[in-house]
């Protein structure tokens, strides 16, 4: 059973390292930075929850403090990251950062605005 548990906890630190590479790479290689907040929200997201429930599962039988503050801190990284990427991603739109060359449709030109709206706090 502990043979098992070992290998399991490095399957988990193999995968959560291998998708903070992957968001690494996305993030130097993506062209803007739409692409670049789409590559941190996901690979990033995941690749946090792995590798802070490799040591959940390692600990969980011989040390029960470490269960509750890693199961909540996976579940707050789920719950906050998708929703800051997305605020994000809708401020640079909205201040108008630029779409890469290869972009062929602009899909939100027609449900958001391109600028602030001046009703709202923005500036001309």
């Amino acid at each position: 059973m502990e043979a098992f548990k070992d290998i399991f906890t490095s399957l988990l630190l193999l995968s959560g390292t291998f998708l903070m590479v992957v968001t690494a790479v996305g993030l130097l290689r993506f062209p803007d930075v739409f692409c670049r907040m789409h590559a941190a929200g996901k690979a990033g997201t995941m690749g946090i929850g792995l590798l802070i429930l490799a040591p959940v599962v390692y600990f969980s039988g011989t040390d029960n403090s470490v269960t509750f503050p890693g199961l909540a801190a996976i579940l707050f990284q789920f719950l906050t990251t998708p929703a800051a990427t997305h605020l994000l991603a809708h401020a640079c739109y909205v201040r108008s950062y630029p779409l890469s060359e290869r972009t062929a449709v602009d899909e939100l030109k027609g449900y958001l605005p391109s600028r602030p709206d001046p009703h709202y706090g923005g500036q001309e």
